[in-house]
């Protein structure tokens, strides 16, 4: 919501609270009064009294935040609007039935398990759909040819595309069913790689990389019928890398191919379709580890796309406010038009009216509040007396609930898919965020007010690595480049962000670092290199023998104990690099619950290993700490 509508209440006694107060001090100060009926003059005059001070308190103390909120209106400051989450929806068509295309903006829902209305999600792109079902999977490496084609099915069975020791000739084939009466193949094909998800975050990646450089050179080949020699396909995109990152590659359908056998994958005819190193080689010659591939998949978002709305009519006033039926909006999406005497003029969004000229045809979108705005004739055109104004389309919504969404749910089509057999995601929903409260606001203005639209110190990059949403911690390193660990680098940025997600620790995604990336970039000196990645973790873990009173509840000491540890080490809320003292777990145990007497042994395990003595635990810049599974054994304390 806009900032106007965000005007302070700081104390918010009605007359009846005030009335009540005064009333009930009538004893104190004056006992021969005992009438406290309506119709006594002095209750009645104490009616008047509470009436008036209400009229005075809601003015009284209002003057300094609101001057504060109006000046942050006059610098051009709004809430941040919500942020939409993110999900990969795959297809599975039907046998042996024609699969329409599924359009850009198809609609997909999921019921979330709060009980409220289902959150919906469009894909960003058209995707041509591989008519055939994918039915096996497998790696030939070193001349074996094995079936991973369980692995390849079932998410968190990870495995290697083209085997321990990937080399010249090694391949991933893919074979998939006949299917008859249908070209099982669209001009172009799209398949998505998902990364294990694991402890290890993903790997580091600079903002102003085109591309994923690939230490490989992977050419995609089809088998056009039995016995004959494989023919090569052209790969219009690859965001992988040589399967290295998260990402999507989209290659050429090929069209004149037919059923042939592969006996070491089975004993039916199949099409078969392969991935293979045609040169270069991995590090070490180790080949990458995937989780899981899969075809027909898009990226589509928490967003609803609005078309053809019309808002009102111009009455050619100055400073026209019209409001959009949704919000908030996402602002790239809109675009709007004029319609009077059968023509239609297109207007542009301007973030301001400063360089606007009298004749311009702009406007300006308060995204939040989902409203727009006109010129007054000499900052920008007003629209003529009872022109139309038309949203020709826009897009609204987002908010961290849809990250709710977990793997598995987002599967009821709004859209008509003619031959689709369903709809799954395969990883849970990320990246939502709500609207930016005013309190976060009010924080954030002065470090928007010093570094405006650069990022010069780490303060800076930290700042605009938060103001997106989805991330709940963050560091920025100066000279610290991740290819080169340990060393200075002049003129390089590391920034080391933690995800806003559930998890101990919370697991960090290829695409929260890529959208970071991309919110960095435009900020960003020229002659500044910055790298997202995430945070180095240690694992620490607590044995503790602890005394407590008799008559204390010994399990919910425990509880008490486990939830206070939790606490301290939450690596949303710690520190980077700052160093963990064993002195600073004592003192939360000891003050976890009073009816703990004291702390008989105490054993710490960092990353699984017993630490000695009672050394500060040493953290560098990048690493974080995260609590473990502790045991807590608590025993009655004895006199002695």
């Amino acid at each position: 919501m806009p900032l106007s509508k965000l005007e302070p209440i700081l104390d918010d006694r009605t007359m009846e609270d005030i009335f009540r107060d005064l009333r009930l001090r009538i004893p104190r100060y004056n006992k021969e009064w005992t009438n406290f009926n309506d119709s006594d003059p002095g209750i009645t005059l104490l009616q008047l009294f509470a009436w008036l001070s209400e009229m005075m308190l809601a003015q009284m103390n209002r003057i300094p935040r609101k001057n504060y909120i109006k000046f942050l209106q006059l610098l051009g400051m709004e809430l941040e609007p919500a942020k939409p989450a993110t999900a990969h929806l795959s297809f599975f068509t039907k046998a042996n039935q024609i699969a329409d295309p599924v359009p850009e903006r198809a609609q997909v829902s999921a019921q979330l398990s709060d009980g409220g209305p289902p959150v919906i999600f469009e894909t960003t792109r058209a995707l041509d759909l591989i008519q055939a079902p994918l039915a096996v999977v497998g790696v030939l490496n070193n001349g074996n040819l094995v079936n991973v084609t369980p692995a390849n099915d079932k998410p968190d069975t990870k495995f290697r595309p083209f085997g321990w020791f990937a080399g010249l000739g090694s391949s991933l084939y893919f074979g998939f069913d006949k299917v008859d009466g249908l070209a099982p193949f669209p001009e172009e094909m799209t398949f998505r790689i998902f990364l294990p998800v694991s402890l290890t975050p993903p790997q580091p990646q600079r903002t102003d990389e085109p591309a994923v450089q690939s230490p490989v050179t992977i050419v995609w080949e089809y088998r056009p019928r039995d016995g004959a020699d494989w023919e090569r396909l052209n790969v219009f995109e690859d965001e992988t890398g040589g399967f290295l990152r998260e990402g999507y590659i989209r290659v050429e359908g090929p069209q004149d191919l037919t059923l042939s056998l592969e006996t070491r994958l089975g004993a039916d005819p199949r099409y078969w379709i392969r991935a293979r190193i045609d040169s270069g080689s991995y590090p070490g010659s180790v080949g990458p580890e995937i989780d899981f591939i899969r075809p027909n998949t898009v990226l589509a978002d928490n967003l609803v796309t609005v078309r053809a709305a019309i808002l009102g009519e111009s009455d050619g006033q100055p400073n026209e406010v019209f409001q959009l039926p949704f919000a908030p909006v996402q602002p790239a999406s809109l675009a709007i038009s004029t319609e009077q005497n059968s023509q239609t003029e297109t207007w542009k969004q301007v973030e301001d009216f400063l360089s606007a000229g009298p004749l311009d045809a702009s406007y300006t979108l308060n995204a939040t509040e989902g409203s727009i705005q006109f010129g007054n004739g000499d900052r920008g055109r007003i629209p003529e007396a009872g022109a139309l104004i038309i949203a020709d389309s826009f897009r609204y919504g987002g908010g961290a609930r849809a990250n709710n969404a977990g793997a598995g749910t987002i599967t009821s089509p709004l859209t008509v898919l003619s031959g689709v057999d369903k709809v799954k995601n395969e990883r849970p929903a990320v990246g939502g965020a709500d609207e930016q409260s005013i309190e976060d606001l009010q924080a954030m203005a002065p470090s928007r007010l010093k570094r405006r639209d650069r990022a010069i110190t780490t303060e800076d990059f930290i700042a605009f690595a938060k103001e997106g949403g989805s991330v709940a911690n963050a560091t920025a390193i100066a000279n610290a480049n991740p290819d080169f660990p340990g060393v200075s680098v002049p003129g390089a940025v590391t920034v080391v962000i933690v995800p806003d997600t559930g998890g101990t620790p919370p697991l960090l995604s290829s695409d929260l670092i890529a959208s970071v990336c991309s919110r960095l970039e435009p900020h960003r000196l020229i002659t500044t290199e910055v790298y997202v990645k995430g945070p180095d973790y240690k694992e620490i873990r607590v044995e503790a023998f602890v005394e407590a009173a008799a008559a204390a509840s010994f399990d919910s000491i425990a509880r008490n104990i486990k939830k206070t540890l939790g606490t301290l080490l939450d690596p949303k809320t710690w520190v980077f690099g700052s160093d963990l003292h064993p002195t600073q777990i004592f003192k939360q145990i000891l003050e976890a619950d009073p009816g703990i007497k004291g702390v008989r042994i105490l054993n710490i395990y960092v990353d699984g290993r017993l630490r000695e003595g009672l050394d500060q635990i040493l953290l560098n810049p990048g690493e974080l700490v995260y609590g473990g599974e502790h045991l807590i054994v608590v025993t009655p304390a004895q006199d002695r």
